[in-house]
């Protein structure tokens, strides 16, 4: 017999700061690409494609002694018919030296949470250190953790514009977010007129289900760094392949972004090689310079790895026993 605890949205709100998480992930991201952590396939099916479908991703981390999984499930009409979030899912923890359950998780606060990091991590690392403006696209859950993680690692980025197809979404978001960052400039763009400030912004974050690149390589001036966010699996883009292929490609997975990522379609029609893109994980080893001057323009594609879910859920778990929070199941 053993214990294992689970953790709910509500037992991990305020329990792992945004700080903590890039952490996590920037530790992820150095043990998948020095060979001390490794991915399994991904597993996804549609039930009705574009509206009900799931996903698994798994993983190692050897040189943090853990394996597990999160699996998600999407029902688009959730919030209409049942009031309920779209997407939804778990993560479990796992020791390698016991196999046994560590725990159990709230898939979707991790998700965020992490994802949000990830932005941080390739905002940290790869744009410039004098980055004022942003502009985030997607004013989801997404766009409000990819906010976060922005305003954690640049301390001079003071004005954010947002944009979706929702001007509705848009509204509540500016006024979320701009009561959550009083020293932050926020407003929203009609989604047809966000040429304008892509050509201004010295860091642009895409995180859509969009299914067709929208982000113009035209609009992009010298020193951009964009982070790609919502392409995470094969069917999906945001960023126009030309625009891609004209920018120094960073990736957490390689196998993965060349696969399903945004990269992929650039590598699809041979706009890019193979050695085009390098994992950021070298860079935060120092085996790669990353941007190599103001003038650069630099993408960071992140499909999502199930070891950034992992270990930040372990995390959770750790604080939740410090704490003695959430639920104690014997098994």
């Amino acid at each position: 017999m053993y214990n294992m605890r689970v953790l709910n949205c509500k037992a991990l709100e305020g329990l792992l700061s945004m700080t903590e998480v890039v952490e996590c992930v920037e530790k992820a991201y150095d043990l998948y690409s020095s060979d001390k952590a490794g991915l399994w396939p991904v597993i996804f099916h549609e039930f009705e494609p574009g509206i009900r479908d799931m996903d698994i991703k798994s993983g190692y981390l050897e040189g943090a002694g853990l394996f597990g999984l999160k699996i998600v499930g999407y029902a688009a009409d959730n919030p209409m018919k049942l009031k309920a979030p779209a997407l939804s899912g778990l993560v479990m923890v796992m020791s390698i030296e016991t196999g046994q359950p560590l725990g159990l998780v709230d898939g979707m606060t991790i998700t965020n949470l992490r994802t949000g990091a990830a932005g941080a991590v390739g905002a940290k690392w790869l744009a410039r250190k004098d980055s004022q403006k942003a502009l985030i696209l997607g004013t989801g859950a997404q766009g409000r953790a990819q906010l976060e993680g922005l305003i954690t690692v640049l301390p001079e980025l003071n004005s954010v514009t947002a944009a979706s197809m929702d001007p509705e979404m848009d509204r509540i978001y500016v006024e979320e977010m701009s009561a959550r960052f009083p020293g932050l400039s926020i407003r929203s763009v009609p989604w047809e007129k966000i040429g304008e400030p892509a050509s201004i912004s010295d860091i642009i974050v895409t995180c859509t289900p969009s299914r067709e690149g929208f982000l113009k390589k035209a609009w992009i001036k010298p020193g951009t760094h964009i982070n790609a966010i919502g392409a995470d699996m094969t069917l999906k883009q945001e960023v126009e392949p030309s625009l891609v292929a004209s920018a120094l490609i960073f990736v957490d997975s390689k196998t993965q972004t060349l696969h399903h990522g945004e990269s992929h379609h650039a590598f699809e029609q041979g706009l890019i090689r193979e050695e085009s893109v390098t994992e950021i994980g070298k860079v935060l080893a120092e085996e790669n310079k990353g941007r190599r001057s103001e003038e650069d323009i630099t993408l960071f594609d992140a499909t999502g790895m199930a070891l950034q879910d992992i270990i930040t859920a372990d995390l959770a778990l750790r604080r939740a026993i410090e704490k003695d929070l959430g639920t104690v199941i014997q098994m």
